[in-house]
């Protein structure tokens, strides 16, 4: 049996995945990419590998480092590249 926050964790991280912003180089996308850092950390705390939730962890900084990568994107406007 699955335990309820474990449960709880993972339909959270589902319905954030299921919101994802059809522009990939959108600010909705790196606020969404935020959001599913933020639904991993509570994943990962709930996990019970070890190897889980050093997975999640991983995962949610790899989300944080995309949002910042498309922010960075977006403050480079056209013609100064």
């Amino acid at each position: 049996m699955i335990a309820p926050v474990l449960k709880h964790a993972l339909r959270h991280l589902r319905c954030v995945k299921s919101q994802q912003p059809p522009d990939a180089d959108s600010v909705e996308f790196a606020d969404w990419r935020e959001r599913i850092a933020e639904a991993l950390d509570v994943l990962a705390g709930v996990l019970v590998f070890t190897e889980d939730r050093a997975r999640a962890g991983a995962e949610a900084t790899a989300a944080r480092e995309q949002a910042a990568e498309v922010r960075r994107r977006g403050e480079i406007r056209p013609g100064e590249r």
